[in-house]
């Protein structure tokens, strides 16, 4: 998930917060989540420490339980896609995570990681609070898309 809505850019990018718009497409995508898990939680999310990542975390998870919620530096908008994917991996083997986990990150980072982990170019541009659906199968270290979401 890309986070949501943000103020423009002054002087510190990490700094930045979420617009009252933002919030809104915060809400509204927590509330899909819902919708979608029909009644299910968010075992682990993962935001980026920029505080708009973390304000749309918290947001979603007004709509949605998130079980249990992680910073990480690497989902950052210049994190490493093949260092996250790794550690996606190491949380599925060592935390046995079964059915869920929510990235709140950035852009280019989450359309970049979508083609690291699916292993196809879909060159996808994420609009504030989209989000995409990975059906990931450790097994093979790859996934496929089900579902996109996009914010009205």
């Amino acid at each position: 998930m890309r986070h949501g809505d943000a103020e423009p850019l002054q002087y510190d990018d990490s700094s930045r917060e979420l617009t009252k718009f933002g919030q809104q497409q915060a809400l509204a995508a927590g509330l899909w989540l819902s919708k979608h898990y029909l009644g299910q939680n968010i075992e682990m999310g993962l935001a980026s420490p920029y505080v708009r990542a973390r304000q749309t975390m918290e947001t979603v998870s007004q709509k949605i339980d998130v079980l249990q919620q992680d910073v990480s530096n690497d989902v950052t908008p210049e994190g490493n896609i093949w260092l996250t994917h790794d550690y996606i991996d190491y949380l599925l083997e060592e935390h046995k995570l079964t059915t869920s986990l929510l990235i709140v990150s950035h852009m280019p980072f989450v359309s970049y990681f979508l083609d690291e982990l699916t292993g196809v170019q879909h060159s996808l541009f994420f609009d504030t609070s989209s989000m995409v659906i990975v059906d990931y199968q450790p097994d093979t270290h790859s996934g496929k898309v089900l579902e996109v979401y996009h914010p009205l």
